[in-house]
């Protein structure tokens, strides 16, 4: 009974032996977003942060130096024209008129007796009781001792105009915007103490990088919006680029006027400036999310219509648009390239589609 048991196992492992092998299962075709690349004209869109200004802004200074005791302005106020702002210690420009009016008195005092002189030499003159060269001699001094009066009257008006300097008055009408001095504080003539903003046309300004500096253009239109009034767009155009980068930042400092501002545009207020340019030629653009790396190069899967398959293909890339970039070779229109799941396929793998469309 055992031994026909043990014959009964022998053949059906014999039989096992000569089976065929169970052949191996297809690759499984694994699920993929695609888009069919489409070559289709480009906007370039570019947005900067910036700050709204006035277009005209002046720095005011004194005249003379000395020290600040008294200041009447504040960052923001509303000033007239003619309007004290600040005002100096004028002890010391006092000291001084009093100086120069004295040395007009002596001048003055001078003149008198030189012309006193000329008067009696004139009537010994006509009684010849007095040489000419003599007469001459005093007519010369009366003439010097009249120039120093006009001299010393000069000295004691400009004197005078230096005390009132002692003042800082505003020429015209605007807001303040900066204080760079303080009461007790001494400056020296023509150091800016208040910046004026002028009323009358706004700005933004902002800053641009060397590589992206051809994008606005003087005389360029852009669009306007202020963090403040989210929603709301104002039409602008580019004024001003400098013609030299800043040394520090290495940005080109570019000025847009708002063409039509309203009581919400105020000064200081934070700004976008959004720049839109279409592109020479029609491009091909991909999400971000299409582009695989190969060999330190970007990649892409292209799906072949007829079987399926993805066949990996090396692009070089142009410029880049938030999550999305230009194809600038590589690909051509019409081509159906994977956009999601491109981490998880290998050359020659099926796939399906989850988007037939376009």
């Amino acid at each position: 009974m055992s031994s026909s048991r043990v014959i009964l196992a022998a053949v059906v492992l014999l039989l096992a032996a000569c089976s065929p092998a169970p052949s191996e299962a297809p690759p499984a075709s694994r699920p993929v977003k695609t888009l069919v690349v489409v070559a289709e004209p480009i906007d370039r869109v570019s947005q900067y942060a910036g700050e709204v200004r006035a277009r005209y802004e002046i720095s005011l200074a004194f005249r003379v130096g000395g020290k600040i005791i008294e200041r009447q302005a504040e960052i923001g106020q509303q000033v007239k024209a003619d309007q004290t702002l600040m005002q100096l210690d004028s002890g010391d420009l006092a000291l001084n008129q009093q100086a120069l009016r004295a040395q007009l008195t002596a001048a003055e005092a001078d003149r008198d007796q030189a012309q006193s002189k000329l008067n009696r030499a004139k009537a010994l003159l006509a009684r010849n009781l007095i040489s000419r060269n003599d007469f001459d001699s005093l007519k010369g001094a009366y003439d010097t001792a009249q120039a120093r009066v006009q001299q010393a009257e000069s000295q004691l008006s400009g004197g005078a105009r230096q005390t009132g300097y002692a003042q800082l008055r505003t020429d015209q009408a605007g807001v303040i915007t900066a204080l760079h001095a303080e009461v007790g504080q001494v400056v020296a003539a023509g150091q800016p103490v208040i910046n004026l903003a002028l009323p009358g046309e706004k700005e933004v300004a902002i800053s641009v990088p060397e590589n992206r500096r051809d994008e606005l253009q003087i005389g360029e239109e852009v669009q306007i919006s202020l963090w403040s009034a989210p929603g709301r767009l104002y039409s602008g155009q580019v004024r001003e680029t400098a013609p030299l980068a800043d040394p520090l930042t290495r940005t080109y400092a570019v000025k847009i006027t708002f063409i039509d501002p309203d009581s919400a545009v105020q000064l200081g207020m934070t700004a976008s400036v959004r720049a839109s340019r279409r592109l020479a030629a029609p491009a091909i653009r991909l999400p971000l999310t299409a582009l695989i790396e190969h060999e330190g190069q970007p990649a892409v899967w292209v799906v072949d219509p007829q079987t399926l398959k993805v066949a990996r293909r090396t692009v070089h890339l142009g410029e880049f648009h938030g999550d999305q970039v230009i194809v600038a070779s590589g690909l051509a229109p019409g081509q159906r390239v994977v956009t999601a799941g491109v981490h998880k396929l290998y050359p020659d793998q099926p796939v399906r589609l989850l988007d037939e469309t376009p």
